[in-house]
């Protein structure tokens, strides 16, 4: 179970006061006495955490999943100057160095171009 935003700022304060882990636990547990008390671990993370980022909160959005490799801002400008250079180019033989769906998923989410072909129809008789 996660810590409240209260429960970290309670344990990043006690730490600096006390300088101790067991004399944060032991007051963890009497201000939280339904909550089980954090480990030093626990502690020590947050402590450094507020150190390091200025804040103890939990961070993590932005931060997981796989890195975007293929869409990297070097990439998205590549395209987009070859886009600027050539409306017609197409992302099998643009020549540049980026998979072909690496670069209709930069053309339609970062440069924001969708891809658009004239339809011709016949029109009905009178």
């Amino acid at each position: 179970m996660q810590l409240t935003k209260e429960q970290r700022t309670f344990i990043v304060e006690k730490y600096f006061q006390a300088k101790s882990f067991q004399l944060v636990i032991l007051s963890f547990q009497k201000h939280f006495p339904k909550r089980q008390s954090p480990t030093k671990m626990t502690i020590w993370r947050n402590v450094t955490r507020y150190r390091t980022e200025g804040t103890s909160l939990n961070l993590n959005k932005g931060r997981t999943g796989r890195k975007r490799t293929g869409r990297s801002e070097e990439n998205v400008r590549i395209v987009q100057g070859a886009l600027t250079e050539n409306l017609q180019i197409s992302a099998r033989k643009s020549g540049l160095d980026v998979t072909k769906s690496t670069f209709n998923r930069i053309i339609t989410s970062d440069v924001k171009w969708h891809p658009y072909k004239m339809h011709v129809r016949k029109q009905t008789p009178r």
